[in-house]
């Protein structure tokens, strides 16, 4: 049951007065001219495939060199120098016959004689010059050439196409991208002997710091392949064409594994046009088959007991499939306990016993990889009942007024951090830079303490209207990331990032995930009519959550759906139409946007920005290592700023068509609304 509880009203005045005080800088990042490097650093070092035709890198990145134009180029070289040894043989007569004249003391003779040696002696040192140079060519043609083999040659397209494919790619990228900023912050710190390179440069665990390598002066650290390269490569491995991601039926005739729903992120249905292009085999990825048993698995565990089998796959031990009691249950167990050890004896002096026991305890003889399914769920039980994700038995989404902000702990400007030397003045941003400074800033809408002290989630959507003088409108939907890796009475958690990830594309509104819902609750009270135009923008489920409206049928049959822009999100197995702009900016060391197991598809209008926002202290350590530091808004907020200033045709592209549909500029109304959403379980 949802209760909705008043109508939102605008807080424009409440959440970006003015005269408020400075903003904060953000714990870590109030150093502005460290982060002005970083912003300068990121616009340097970033990567766009897609968006605009001719923009793609390939997934390889870093610099391309055209091998067959050296060889062109090192063999005319060397036919110029074959032409002048031609004409120094044909001055060898004429230098012998002036020699000779020279013998009869005539002046001119002797000159001319002199002049021809010289000639000769000039051809042959320009023709000596013209082949060393060709011979330098050709080495660096070969050299060239090996290198490409050594990193390409094991990656053709027949290769790309196997299981293994993906690992390759993500290698291959890497590899460039690690080279080029190695190169590039050797350049900068003007290394140019051993010793300077020994004082200089410094191997971590984390990568290789280049003192003084950085922009402006700053150190640089240079990132090689991490645990969000091994994540993606690992999760784009394709299970297959059938899009079951299992083996089909079993040879006993029982039922194959459990296939995904059609969903925004699905390989059938709407959604598949896009995303069976995002696997090398159009079936369906480990990541897409994980994702979507985690869910099946976690719902199941959030049930009632009695009300619904708790094993993953549809079948608990000691039944064929079906479902069975707490209390059966433990008798099973119990009973397994107890006959394990005399089952193991009997194994040595009859291996019939090991199936026959199989199937008693099962209703039927088990393959291989249901064997190894179970074991892996009965081992992650604990975790799995932990981390179970429980019906809502109560929804309560209350609308934000003016007369009650203060009892929902809504923040000021002057209690809103931002990395210093970033703005947001409440205003719908038109740039990427000013999307990612009003993500953050919705961040942290609401603060404060709870009445038994613990911090309060932000459990909020943000909805903006923009009107100009003439009263055309657009509508911002704001989407924030996850407050809570667990399933909490807030909406932006675990159970968000499930529903987010499985919601079915053709869904009514009504039963979209909670802050979508909220977020269509909060369009209408600010009063969208069918036919407006929305952009929309979320960080991490945010970004699922802004994806996930995008890819609804039923919200774009009502609303015009003109830009999405994400921060940190796997959002690559959503499809969008193609009237709609999409980019999705992605750390390199972020590990998130890999987990859906799929690549962002690239086209006129979806682009990718892969960026390395090199901040100090943002990327070493334990939070460096695992990839979570590269996920933090703060950064996303930086590396966004080069974005925006490094005028790629992609970038620009994407910017154009927010100004073009959002109001902006002088004479300008905007209207800011917001819902705060909980469930009890």
């Amino acid at each position: 049951m949802t209760e909705v509880h008043g109508t939102a009203e605008d807080l424009q005045g409440v959440l970006f007065a003015e005269g408020t005080g400075p903003r904060p800088a953000a714990e870590g990042f109030e150093d502005a001219d460290a982060v002005a490097a970083a912003v300068e650093g990121a616009a340097t070092s970033m990567e766009v495939s897609g968006g605009v035709v001719g923009t793609g890198t390939d997934g390889a990145g870093g610099v391309r060199v055209d091998t067959t134009a050296i060889a062109a180029l090192a063999s005319a070289l060397s036919g110029v120098a074959t032409d002048l040894c031609f004409a120094l043989a044909g001055m060898a007569p004429l230098a012998a016959e002036l020699e000779l004249w020279s013998l009869s003391g005539q002046p001119q003779a002797v000159h001319a004689a002199a002049l021809a040696g010289l000639v000769a002696v000039d051809l042959l040192g320009v023709g000596e010059g013209v082949a060393a140079t060709g011979g330098r060519l050709l080495l660096a043609q070969l050299r060239y050439a090996a290198l490409e083999d050594v990193l390409t040659g094991a990656f053709s397209r027949a290769a790309l196409d196997t299981p293994l494919g993906a690992v390759g790619s993500s290698v291959v990228r890497e590899v460039c991208r690690t080279a080029e900023d190695v190169d590039v912050a050797l350049a900068r710190a003007g290394i140019g002997s051993p010793e300077e390179f020994g004082r200089k440069v410094e191997f971590t665990a984390f990568g290789v710091v280049v003192r003084g390598g950085g922009p402006r002066g700053t150190d640089a650290l240079i990132r090689g392949i991490g645990l969000d390269d091994i994540a993606d490569a690992a999760l784009r491995v394709p299970l297959g064409g059938t899009g079951s991601g299992v083996a089909d039926d079993a040879p006993d005739g029982t039922a194959p594994g459990p296939h995904p729903p059609a969903t925004g992120a699905a390989d059938t249905g709407a959604a598949g046009t896009e995303a069976g292009r995002a696997t090398s085999s159009g079936g369906l990825t480990l990541g897409q088959y994980l994702r979507f048993r985690a869910v099946e698995m976690l719902s199941e565990y959030g049930r009632p007991e009695g009300g619904a089998h708790h094993a993953a796959g549809g079948a608990v031990e000691g039944t064929a499939g079906g479902a069975a009691g707490a209390g059966e249950k433990d008798v099973l167990a119990a009973v397994g306990g107890i006959l394990a050890p005399v089952v193991a004896a009997l194994m040595l002096d009859a291996p019939g016993i090991p199936r026959w026991y199989t199937a008693w305890r099962t209703g039927r003889r088990l393959r291989p990889a249901e064997v190894a399914e179970r074991a892996v769920t009965d081992n992650l039980r604990p975790w799995l009942t932990a981390q179970a994700l429980k019906p809502a038995t109560r929804e309560v989404f209350t609308a934000l007024t003016p007369a009650n902000a203060a009892a929902h702990r809504m923040t000021g400007m002057d209690r809103r951090a931002l990395p210093a030397g970033i703005e947001n003045p409440g205003t719908i941003p038109t740039t990427v830079a000013g999307t990612a400074a009003a993500l953050k800033d919705a961040k942290n809408i609401v603060s404060g303490a709870g009445p038994d002290g613990t911090p309060v989630e932000n459990s909020t959507v943000m909805v903006q209207k923009a009107v100009d003088e003439q009263g055309r409108r657009t509508f911002s939907v704001v989407l924030t990331g996850t407050e809570e890796w667990v399933d909490s009475p807030g909406v932006h958690d675990l159970k968000g990032i499930a529903e987010g990830m499985t919601a079915r594309v053709d869904a009514p509104l009504t039963e979209l995930p909670q802050a979508q819902r909220m977020a269509v609750q909060a369009l209408q009270d600010a009063g969208i009519q069918e036919g407006d135009a929305v952009v929309l923008s979320g960080h991490s489920l945010g970004g699922i959550d802004a994806a996930g409206l995008a890819a609804n049928t039923q919200f774009r049959e009502r609303y015009y759906v003109e830009a999405v822009t994400t921060y940190g999100a796997p959002v690559g197995d959503f499809a969008i139409p193609e009237s709609t702009s999409v980019m999705a900016v992605e750390h390199v060391d972020d590990v998130v946007p890999a987990l859906d197991g799929v690549a962002n598809p690239d086209s006129g209008h979806r682009s990718t920005v892969r960026l390395s926002t090199a901040y100090p202290l943002a990327l070493t350590g334990e939070a460096g290592f695992t990839g979570v530091g590269a996920h933090d808004m703060n950064l996303y907020a930086v590396g966004s700023q080069g974005i925006s200033q490094s005028h790629h045709p992609a970038v620009a592209a994407h910017e154009q068509r927010l100004a073009d549909v959002v109001p902006h500029g002088p004479g300008t109304r905007t209207e800011t609304y917001v819902y705060e959403g909980w469930e009890e379980h």
